[in-house]
């Protein structure tokens, strides 16, 4: 079996890691810096590939880019002392096999590396398939599970609900889901469905004419419209009016709307996200 390679800076880490992995008769080389690695993969391959996020030089993510494009094949987990969002977004989108926060138990962490000992023995074929910004920190399993869906989930075009309680994130999710997406160059509008009242929240949707109803007085593009090529969000998508959110169904599964008072078609061009703090399956 081919080595399992430590990239890490910190001579600590790196030191825990080896006594460990020692112990379990697992071999191992280690690296201060991800350019010596990547040196390295000039003539040699690992089986399983555990790097730090951040170090002078190439970072964990640079590494894990480079690796990949020749052996996509090849496990590697990502540690970090910054438990971040968009850190765990990004490895788990270039590819990543686990993302291991630090501090860490290092049981833990020998399990880690042993589930991906065994991945890389099971596995003979697919390759999977980016920066850093601050936004949600969080190191408990279930931030995990949230990281990972938002790593899968960007690169979908598919409407995602988002539920959870009030103050709990949802807008930052969605912002991240957005920020990761092949629309991240285009807008992201969001919009409160409770905060605005049900006689204007169809306008602000989908815009009006001019005359649709009185003081109308010129033609105004909806929420829609100014979120084109990019991503809608409806917070409490739960206390939208019925109508409206038959209306909103008949959008998503047609591609095209109406402005208030209008009568021609007008394409869809958006991913919606969704959000509530209800739970809509009791409803």
């Amino acid at each position: 079996m081919k080595p399992v390679w430590i990239i890490d800076d910190d001579r600590s880490i790196r030191w825990v890691l080896e006594k460990s992995l020692a112990r379990e008769d697992i071999e191992f080389k280690s690296f201060a810096t991800a350019d010596d690695a990547l040196r390295a993969l000039g003539h040699d391959v690992p089986q399983v590939v555990v790097s730090d996020i951040r170090m002078p030089g190439s970072s964990g993510l640079d590494f894990l880019q480079k690796l990949h494009q020749r052996h996509p094949l090849v496990p590697v987990i990502i540690m970090t002392a910054y438990s971040d969002l968009e850190s765990a977004v990004s490895a788990f989108q270039g590819g990543a096999f686990e993302y291991l926060p630090k501090p860490f138990d290092i049981n833990h962490a020998v399990d880690l590396i042993r589930r991906a000992l065994a991945q890389s023995r099971r596995k003979s074929g697919e390759a999977e398939a980016v920066e850093v910004a601050a936004d949600i920190l969080g190191q408990a399993p279930a931030m995990q599970e949230v990281f990972r869906a938002i790593g899968r989930l960007s690169q979908s075009h598919a409407t995602v609900l988002i539920n959870g309680e009030s103050g709990t994130g949802k807008e930052l999710v969605a912002r991240a889901l957005h920020r990761h997406s092949p629309r991240a160059d285009k807008p992201f509008i969001a919009i409160n469905t409770a905060a605005i009242p049900k006689d204007l929240l169809e306008s602000e949707l989908f815009g009006h004419e001019r005359g649709a109803f009185t003081g109308a007085a010129a033609t105004r593009r909806g929420r829609f419209e100014q979120a084109e090529g990019g991503t809608l969000f409806l917070d409490e998508i739960g206390d939208m009016p019925a109508d409206l959110q038959t209306r909103l169904l008949r959008v998503l599964s047609d591609g095209n709307f109406y402005r208030v008072g209008g009568h021609q078609p007008i394409k869809a061009n958006v991913r919606i996200i969704t959000a509530t703090h209800q739970n809509l399956d009791e409803r």
